[in-house]
Parts: structure tokens; sequence; C-alpha cells
């Protein structure tokens, strides 16, 4: 089994461009970014002996210097620099591209893989899947989307971006687990269907685009062809609004 994580520093104004106009609030700087990335991974290794981690990144020297506070197993790690690869994204339509990009890119094509969000506390070993297993494994149900707030733009998104009216469960993705053989290509082509619906309309955040199109692309997939989705957030916290959560909750493997 395969675990990718992704921490890099984000441009906080690509992020409100699509509506996320609290990015600065909740992920403030760089250094905050890699401090509680720091934390989310120190309780993945510490909960997770048996489990490496592939983590993705554009400063190894600065997540590794904030890892090496707490009292966990340094081989767990694998560290992959992307700063050329992120230069690529340099005209950016869609903040969170990278995001899938990371995903679809990195996942094992001989083994079953997990993306694990980098603000996530775990608090127990996560099950073992591997390359013969089907499912998805997913952090949290949310809602179905037409049950959404019309606000947020996702229900317009989809509506125009799918088809009209179509109603499919949304998960929230901070753990997902994906089998070998997944629709990528598919996932990517709703994806962009959903970027290219102009919201601005009923949106009231001044965005064009929805903020979690990759995530609604992901959930119509695992709908259409019918996966079984385990969830697993009684073992793991998802701290996606308040990040220095994940600082405090790590303090117990300080050094």
């Amino acid at each position: 089994m395969k675990v990718i994580a992704l921490t890099y520093n984000y441009d906080l104004n690509k992020l409100a461009d699509i509506g996320r106009k609290w990015a600065v609030d909740v992920y403030k700087n760089k250094d905050f970014i890699f401090e509680y990335s720091a934390a989310c991974y120190a309780t993945f290794v510490d909960k997770n002996p048996k489990l490496k981690l592939d983590l993705y990144t554009d400063d190894i020297d600065l997540i590794i210097k904030k890892l090496w506070k707490y009292k966990i197993n340094a081989d767990q790690f694998k560290f992959h620099d992307i700063r050329y690869s992120l230069s690529s994204y340099e005209d950016l339509d869609y903040s969170f591209r990278i995001a899938f990009d990371h995903i679809r890119d990195h996942s094992s094509a001989s083994d079953y893989t997990i993306k694990i969000d980098n603000d996530m506390i775990f608090l127990d070993e996560l099950p073992i899947l591997t390359i013969e297993n089907k499912d998805i494994l997913i952090w949290k149900f949310e809602r179905w989307v037409q049950n959404g707030n019309p606000l947020w733009g996702e229900i317009k998104a989809v509506n125009n971006g799918i088809g009209n009216g179509i109603d499919f469960p949304i998960y929230n993705m901070g753990l997902m687990g994906l089998p070998v053989e997944f629709q990528y290509e598919e996932a990517e082509e709703i994806m962009n269907k959903l970027i290219n619906v102009d919201i601005s309309d009923v949106t009231d955040v001044g965005s064009k685009i929805y903020h979690c199109c990759e995530q609604t692309a992901w959930n119509y997939i695992f709908y259409k062809y019918g996966y079984k989705i385990i969830e697993t957030y009684p073992i793991v916290k998802h701290h996606f609004d308040v990040k220095a959560r994940c600082i405090e909750d790590a303090k117990y493997l300080l050094k």
C-alpha cells in the first residue's frame, strides 16, 4: 500500500481567486503550513508503524526541520522534491489542479494508494488494503449535491457541467484511498467541466469557479461506478478549518 502526501507553499492569492477568501486567515504563511503539516505526518507514522509516507514538497529541508521535532521513525519517510514540477503551474487557472495532479501522477500502478491531506490527526492504525481491493477509503460523508448551499456554486456547476438535477453524495476527501484501476482520466474530464462553469451569478464569494471542483469530480466517479465507500473519521481527525489544532494534537510526540 502506497501512502502519499503533499506540502508546498500555497499561492494564497490564487486560493482567494477561486472563492477561498479566508485563505490568508486559515493558511497564514509558508512556515505555518509546514508546521501543521509536520504535526499531521508525525501522527501518521506514529499510528501506522508498518507504513511509509511518500512526501512530495517544494522544501525538503524545512519539512525535515519541522518533522524532527517529534519522536518518530525517520525511516518511514521518503521525500520527493517537486520544485521543478510546480514551476509548470505559473498560469494556474484553478488552484486545486495541483492537488488533483498530485494524486493522479503519484498513485501506484501496482498497489492500492492512499492520499492524506496535511491537516489530519491519526488516532489509530489505518486498514491495510491490497492491490485486489476495489473499495474507496474516504474521510467522511458531508452532504448530497442538491442539498448543498446554492451560494457555494456547486449545484450550478454540477447541473451545467454533468447533468441537470443529477444528485450524488459528497464525501470529504481529506483522506482518500483509490484502487489501482481507477478512472483518473474521466475524473479529470469531469473536474474540467466543473471548472468551466461560471458560477459568478449565483455565488456570494466573488468567484467564477467553484472552489472544490476536484472533490466533486472524485465523488461523481465513486457514484457513477458504484464504489463501496469506507469512512475513516472514527480513526482520523480532519482539522480543515483550524489548522493549529494539528499542532496541539501532536504535542504528545514532541521530543
